[in-house]
């Protein structure tokens, strides 16, 4: 892979023909869109502080890409920004790519070492920062770009960055687009890059395998730093939706948003767990949720039994992606009424999806092997980082260190990361494995397995619980109640009790951090 033509790329080639066919290049496509299709005085998006129709949308980004070009940032500078999740930090990233610059947004749970590191191989011309992360971006050492607090106008939350519109030259389609952090399970995050056109095959996915209409409402509370921004966000957008946003998740917050008519829901089971456990969950008028997708973590068949329960006119749909690739794996609501509740479920159109053994060869039914991926929207590469590209991007596919089974008639299910698997008395076992089981006992809500040194095993299978409502945990009983499914080198040789799983920046569950408490309370 030349991967200097990324970390070198410089805006839109002035050699490219002219064409009547529209570059598949997101910004270019809501100007235009905006107008013809979704109706250009449609709301595109809300916030606590405003809304934004699709005409202003497509004014507000050629400002604010204009805004950009006049402080001296040039196409194909990286513009990273630490913001809340708000119209302004939309626009700030949609601006930046209409200009021919490379949006990053800074995942703003980094500590300020952490996103330093981060940032040593993006290189940013500068970073645009709102009140809330203000104090972070100015530890980074590069040019800041300072927005007002975030209970101004629209307007005034974008005048430092905003100019007159100009007509900019459009993106070319293989140019970098934007830049998402990966989760850091297994180090430090690297910045993996969409191209405009891998970025619109995704979108595009995302809009008919999850099918939107203009009249959806979608409510997004997650941060902007995850692929969820793409699925959550630019999606309905793409297809001419309504947006609802919020700074946060907050279950309040959201039951509310529920209440006034959002239709569509996006989030992990922890998410929607908190929804149901609110005290106002039971006078929230939930008829009006058509689609709900969740996704980041496992999930239990009660779970999805009290979900299509307590949102009857939703369809429900499971969804399995990564950073690298986006959404690639899913299962639907008549797999759920088929009863088929555990796994990730089956490859999406447009995706390839092997299981390879360590020989390189496909594993059999029910085998354990490497997943690799490969899909026409999948990013292109690691942002300057040629050594870690070359490792995960090969000729078959991504490889992002998933470990998967197959059955008999292609239903996916993973069951671990190679990273994260233990080797306890010469025996690999893979935590995603003992996570399911655990799960169906009645007196946990929630488990992260770990492994952790052992003299005698080399590592030994610990586990971590959250109870459910008023349970007491017993260690034996787990124990007993893991006998009948698993081996005896697989059940846990201890149990905590924890009041949460702790997440990774991207809201995957922090196994590395659950087993370094462990290890601070053990040794």
């Amino acid at each position: 892979m030349a991967w200097d033509t990324v970390a070198t790329a410089r805006g839109p080639d002035p050699a490219r023909e002219e064409t009547t066919v529209q570059d598949l290049a997101l910004p270019m496509w809501l100007t235009a869109a905006g107008a013809q299709r979704h109706g250009a005085h449609r709301i595109a998006m809300r916030d606590e502080n405003g809304s934004m129709t699709y005409a202003e949308l497509a004014e507000a980004m050629a400002g604010v890409g204009a805004g950009l070009l006049e402080t001296g940032l040039r196409p194909g500078d990286v513009v990273v920004t630490a913001m809340e999740p708000s119209i302004p930090h939309v626009v700030a990233l949609l601006g930046a790519m209409r200009a021919g610059m490379i949006a990053a947004p800074l995942g703003t749970r980094l500590t300020s070492s952490e996103a330093v590191a981060y940032l040593e191989h993006l290189q940013p011309a500068a970073v645009v920062t709102d009140h809330a992360h203000a104090d972070l971006a100015h530890t980074l050492g590069h040019r800041v770009i300072d927005l007002p607090e975030a209970d101004a106008s629209t307007g005034d939350r974008l005048a430092p960055l905003r100019r007159a519109p100009v007509d900019l030259p459009a993106p070319g389609e293989n140019d970098p687009a934007i830049i998402f952090p990966t989760g850091g399970t297994t180090g430090a995050p690297k910045g993996a890059v969409h191209t405009h056109r891998t970025l619109w095959l995704w979108l595009n996915t995302c809009a008919h395998g999850n099918p939107r209409v203009p009249t959806d409402v979608e409510l997004c509370f997650s941060p902007f730093f995850h692929i969820t921004l793409g699925t959550n966000l630019f999606t309905p957008l793409l297809a001419g939706g309504e947006v609802w946003i919020q700074r946060r998740f907050d279950a309040g917050a959201a039951l509310e948003a529920i209440d006034r008519g959002a239709t569509r829901l996006m989030g992990a089971p922890t998410m929607f767990t908190a929804l149901r456990a609110h005290p106002q969950f039971d006078s929230v008028d939930r008829s009006g949720v058509t689609a709900i997708r969740y996704g980041s973590t496992p999930s239990t068949g009660e779970f999805i039994h009290d979900l299509m329960r307590d949102f009857p006119n939703a369809r429900i749909r499971a969804g399995f992606g990564a950073t690298e690739f986006g959404s690639v794996i899913g299962f639907d609501h008549e797999d759920l009424l088929a009863g088929r509740v555990s796994g990730i479920g089956r490859p999406l159109p447009g995706v390839t999806v092997r299981v390879l053994t360590g020989d390189g060869q496909e594993a059999g039914p029910g085998e354990v092997g490497e997943l690799v991926v490969s899909c026409p929207w999948q990013t292109i590469g690691y942002y300057g980082r040629r050594e870690d590209t070359a490792e995960t991007y090969r000729c078959d596919g991504v490889h992002v260190g998933d470990l998967a089974t197959r059955d008999a008639d292609g239903w996916l299910s993973i069951v671990g990361r190679s990273k994260e698997m233990i080797i306890s008395g010469g025996e690999n076992v893979f935590p995603r494995e003992v996570e399911t089981v655990l799960l169906d006992h009645p007196a946990v809500a929630d488990v992260i397995v770990y492994g952790v040194p052992d003299e005698f095993w080399g590592e030994r299978v610990e586990a971590a619980v959250v109870p459910a409502g008023g349970a007491i945990v017993e260690a034996e009983q787990l124990r007993d109640h893991c006998r009948a499914r698993l081996a005896g080198f697989k059940i846990p040789k201890a149990v905590r009790t924890i009041e949460s799983i702790p997440l990774t920046p991207n809201n995957k569950p922090d196994r590395r951090a659950v087993r370094a408490a462990a290890l601070t309370v053990t040794g």
